[in-house]
């Protein structure tokens, strides 16, 4: 039997939510100002694609990876597929519908759980519906193979953006060709002109929103660490969800100075910092707030995330913007994990537990991702050899009972004893 569920009522759920932690943050002394900010701009952003169909704005779903800052340029409503799944899981209580859902259109449990959770939203009829879908080669074959679904179940256009897996000349060239494409399709199907300077000032405000990433991260070294894991996601979404924009500087700055005011008082997240650790691929969405809690119970900090937090140090051209769209799609993190496995992923480990000065790693092991999955042995072998020891949680990033709390606090009691007796 179909559940029942009433139209776009997940984002207005969504909208709702984020709004509301906001009003009570704002009464909470210890909140910061950069997590306000936060909120306020998880709220923005979702409530443009909310009001979208009704102020008559052309809403166009993408996937993970695909340039944004593009349809920021052409006053197109970006709405981030992978992102929407992932937060209404945090902030609602209709992930078990919506997978529930998915099993019934027929996807399997061995499908990323970010994209069946959207199609199950969107046979529900939970999601306001695009007028075209945006997807590409990256990162997975989930991610490939979603956006062809999503098209199809919304009855829309759709374009498919082949991303090469190297970054030779030949290669780049060939994704600046896939650009161009793109932009026609959306000119044709939307009716809207790229803004060709406005995308070059986007382009100088990502090479601040990246300067100031690699700075953050940077201060993330220092002794105890100043930063609270868990706000990882934070910086994720910003480059996800406002490349290039004016909040997202902003709202960098913020974090940068926050965390240099405690780097000069000595105070960590942690009242005593006992272990330092490295995450490896994304924690569970739900688990997010138990994670927040493990620094304080257990002096246990995540000090960096080397497959999703890191950007290589480069300048990007804004007298070339689509050129430098293209390269910035490279510098991507998660591009290390995009391709034949090499020493991206292996330098990139050892340099960091040894940058950072990481007593173990933790390594979230989705039940649908591959391609994460298929770098743990790699992971291991290689932290092992430097004497630094992996835990691996087996975990859905949206779907708790795959490993629920209770687990996991578990398993990490067990490594922190692990890591007390060394």
């Amino acid at each position: 039997m179909q559940i029942k569920i009433e139209k776009n009522s997940q984002l207005d759920r969504l909208v709702r939510s984020c709004r509301m932690v906001e009003r009570i943050n704002r009464n909470r002394p210890a909140v910061s100002q950069s997590e306000l900010l936060n909120y306020r701009m998880l709220s923005d952003y979702f409530s443009r694609i909310q009001q979208a169909q009704k102020e008559g704005k052309f809403l166009a779903l993408h996937t993970v990876f695909l340039p944004a800052e593009i349809l920021y340029a052409m006053d197109i409503v970006p709405m981030h597929a992978e992102t929407t799944s992932w937060m209404t899981a945090i902030f609602t209580d209709a992930g078990p519908d919506v997978l529930t859902e998915a099993t019934r259109l027929g996807l399997a449990t061995e499908i990323c759980s970010a994209h069946r959770g959207l199609a199950g939203a969107y046979g529900l009829g939970a999601l306001p519906c695009p007028d075209a879908v945006l997807w590409s080669s990256l990162m997975c074959d989930n991610t490939a193979k979603s956006g062809d679904l999503l098209m199809h179940m919304n009855n829309c256009p759709g374009f498919f953006l082949d991303h090469p897996f190297g970054s030779e000349p030949s290669e780049i060239k060939y994704l600046i060709t896939e650009l161009q494409e793109m932009v026609q399709f959306l000119e044709e199907t939307s009716g809207h002109k790229m803004d060709w300077n406005k995308l070059s000032e986007t382009i100088v405000r990502m090479n601040q929103q990246i300067t100031l990433t690699r700075e953050i991260n940077a201060l993330r070294k220092n002794v105890p660490s100043p930063f609270p894991p868990q706000r990882f996601f934070d910086l994720l979404m910003n480059h996800y969800l406002f490349p290039g924009q004016p909040e997202s500087i902003q709202f960098l700055e913020m974090v940068k100075a926050e965390m240099e005011d405690r780097v000069k008082t000595g105070e960590g997240v942690s009242s005593q910092e006992r272990f330092r650790l490295m995450s490896l691929l994304v924690p569970p969405m739900y688990a997010l707030g138990f994670l927040g809690k493990i620094p304080h119970e257990y002096g246990a900090v995540s000090v960096v995330e080397p497959l999703f937090s890191l950007w290589p140090e480069a300048t990007l051209d804004p007298e070339k913007p689509l050129e430098s769209v293209a390269r910035k799609l490279f510098m991507f993190p998660e591009m290390c994990m995009y391709g034949q496995m090499d020493d991206r992923v292996i330098k990139a480990t050892v340099d960091n537990a040894l940058d950072y000065k990481v007593d173990g790693a933790i390594c979230y092991a989705h039940l649908g991702c591959r391609q994460g999955n298929g770098a743990i042995k790699v992971m291991r072998d290689v932290l092992s050899e430097i004497d630094v020891p992996m835990l691996t949680i087996d975990c859905d990033i949206l779907d708790p009972t795959v490993a629920s709390e209770d687990d996991m606090r578990g398993k990490m009691e067990q490594f922190f004893e692990l890591l007390e007796d060394r």
